[in-house]
This record gives structure tokens, sequence and C-alpha cells, in this order.
């Protein structure tokens, strides 16, 4: 990475300590680095839908998931709200990203972006088959589901000022 790191840290993950360097970009552009995932702080009437995966015993996180091969960071935050909320993406705005080393020396990048969204319908089916369902929560206790740590603390202050000024 060309810059110094807004915030290092580590995790475990399934077992494994993973390296997270945290880069901010509010008010920058998106930089040109391969992205592995895109995960969204969503904004429906000032409320953040949470995810429940299946897949993973029930465990919340973000909607978002995984690039597909040739698709634009755009195209999966679309993807993945359509797939994981039945919603659709009104406007979106960069957050920041993280880059993550796991014990063998393999990297990711790993973004966070904001979304203002709007109800298409009820969530009937997530077609990869791993989140059954979501759940509305306030900005201030979304951390207290998805459990990042101190990443989710500076995730929740650099969307804030997004729902603020949707809140006017």
């Amino acid at each position: 990475m060309n810059s110094k790191p807004d915030v290092k840290t580590s995790f475990v993950y399934e077992g494994k300590k993973i390296l997270c360097d945290w880069y901010d970009l509010v008010g920058k552009n998106l930089p040109d680095i391969e992205w592995g995932q895109v995960y969204i702080i969503g904004d429906l009437n000032g409320q953040v839908p949470v995810v429940v995966s299946g897949s993973k015993g029930g465990h919340a996180n973000l909607p978002g998931g995984h690039t597909e091969p040739g698709e634009t960071v755009e195209q999966t935050l679309h993807r993945e709200v359509l797939e994981e909320l039945n919603m659709k993406v009104i406007e979106w705005h960069l957050l920041g990203y993280q880059h993550l080393t796991d014990p063998d020396d393999r990297q990711a990048n790993q973004l966070r972006v904001y979304a203002k969204l709007e109800k298409i319908g009820e969530f009937i089916e997530d077609p990869g088959g791993s989140i059954t369902g979501h759940f509305l929560v306030d900005l201030d206790k979304v951390d207290d589901h998805i459990e990042y740590g101190v990443i989710g603390e500076r995730l929740m202050k650099l969307a804030k000022p997004f729902f603020d000024k949707g809140a006017k």
C-alpha cells in the first residue's frame, strides 16, 4: 500500500489470526486495486439492514459479498443488495476498505460503502443460499450485532454523517 493505514488491528476468523490495515476513503477516489469483497452500511429510512447467515449458524453481518469475475464494485454493490435484501441502491458513497493478510500471507481488499436504500419487496430468498433474512437496527447498535471491533467503530463513525444528512 502506498499510504499509511488509518487503523492497524487484527482479529481471529475461523481460528486464524488475520492482520488488518484499514484505510478511510470518505471524500477520496476509489483506489485502482483488486477488490475481493464489497460490504454495505445500508440506510433504509434511517435504519441499517443486518443480514443473517444460515450457513454460519445465524451469524449477523453487513450485506455484501464477493465481486464476481468481470464485475465492477458498483455492479457488486447493486447485485448483493438485491440478492440479500430485495432492495435497490438509490445512492452510494465510499467509506473505506480493509487490506487483510492471513497467516499464509494471502491478501485481500474488502471495500465498505454507505448506500441509501429503497425496499423493492419482502425478502424471499438469497440466490447464493447463505443469507436467510435480515433485520433493521439503529446505526449505533450495528457493531453490537456484527462485532467488527475497532474497525466497526471506525466504520460507524464514517457512516454517521451520511445518516445525519439523510435525516434532514
